[in-house]
């Protein structure tokens, strides 16, 4: 229905591209696919995945170069991309609030911070929406694309900063630092107190000593940032609730990603910040250069076969792109509907994400369901 040129409403008109999905949809390659259009039209484009998977880096020709530090894609002017890393995008954000070079080093030679930089899914969550809020303060892009884990992931990454926040400031940390922090000279509160605090006897248990005083200079040091988290959650909110921000939806015709990206949308619908644009890849699996020619002997029972099994090809092309259409129309909310075709492999270059996204329509709604 609409060209390629066409789909630029995609990604024009915001600052800030969400994208979600299902795993094993393509929501990767066509994040990195929209970013290069983008780009290719003149914008300053950063586009930043936080799903651990190394597919965006192989799309982008940047295999074993992709990390957390923003890098120029060769062959598209004006896109930088990035893969963020957990650890080091919680140590550069700790470089940026921490109040002197004392409270940094502290915080990064930390044991606790060590584990919760690095292994809890939370904190991933929690730096995610702190680099778009850098990025986004920075300036230097006209856009950034978001590429989120899979699914429900992508949930919980906006619900991470508000989360964070309220534990830092609910009165929680400070009752674990009162336990287990020095008082009145003690170089170990809990310790002296032998027990007579709950909290302390426990976590002494569990923890022994050493680690019991690291965790609280760890909640010590952040308590004091309480105050910029709160700021930051509450601006990365406002954010993703503006129109400054566009949430696309990728998914794919089938029953257990279909399943999958309607938890999703009810999810982001719930939070305020439902998709705009869904994305359906791999609709279309027929070539159009398949099967016998039109003006072949029709007597030859081998070309008869062959017409017949494309016949049939082409009732489950349109079937694909039907389930896709009333998937569309089934959502709580009406977004545009754009369709891609599936190809033989991915691709792994530049060239070819410019032309998946050239292959790509959008699809017009026949009903709107009641």
């Amino acid at each position: 229905m609409s060209g390629a040129s066409e789909l630029a409403f995609v990604h024009e008109g915001v600052e800030v591209l969400v994208c979600v999905g299902p795993g094993g949809v393509g929501k990767t390659t066509l994040a990195a696919a929209l970013a290069i259009d983008a780009a290719d039209r003149g914008r300053r484009v950063a586009l930043v995945t936080i799903d651990p998977a190394r597919r965006l880096a192989d799309a982008l020709g940047l295999s074993g170069r992709l990390d957390d530090a923003l890098r120029e894609v060769s062959g598209v002017r004006g896109l930088e991309a990035a893969m963020l890393d957990t650890r080091a995008s919680f140590d550069a954000l700790v470089a940026r609030i921490a109040r002197s070079d004392l409270d940094r080093a502290r915080i990064l030679e930390n044991r606790v911070y060590e584990a919760f930089s690095r292994t809890l899914a939370r904190p991933h969550a929690y730096v995610a929406m702190e680099r778009l809020h850098d990025l986004v303060r920075r300036g230097e892009h006209d856009l950034v694309v978001l590429d989120t884990p899979p699914t429900r992931s992508a949930l919980e990454i906006l619900d991470a900063p508000g989360r964070l926040a309220r534990f830092v400031g609910s009165g929680v940390a400070d009752e674990l630092v009162h336990a287990l922090g020095p008082h009145e000279g003690q170089p170990v509160g809990w310790l002296a107190r032998r027990g007579q605090d709950a909290l302390a006897a426990l976590l002494a248990r569990l923890l022994g000593r050493e680690l019991a005083t690291e965790l609280a200079s760890f909640f010590a040091i952040f308590l004091h940032l309480r105050e910029g988290f709160a700021t930051r959650a509450q601006e990365v909110h406002a954010l993703l609730a503006s129109p400054r921000c566009r949430f696309v939806l990728t998914t794919a015709p089938d029953g257990s990603h279909l399943e999958d990206a309607r938890a999703l949308a009810e999810g982001l619908v719930a939070r305020g910040r439902a998709p705009e644009v869904v994305l359906s890849n791999r609709v279309r699996r027929l070539s159009a250069a398949a099967g016998a020619p039109e003006d072949a002997p029709t007597d030859d029972p081998v070309l008869r076969q062959v017409r017949r099994h494309r016949a049939a090809l082409e009732a489950l092309d349109h079937l694909r792109e039907r389930r896709a259409e009333r998937f569309v129309e089934s959502l709580p909310i009406r977004p545009r509907h754009v369709l891609f075709p599936a190809r033989p492999e991915a691709p792994l270059d530049v060239s070819g994400l410019r032309s998946l996204w050239a292959s790509g329509r959008e699809f017009a709604l026949r009903k709107v369901s009641s």
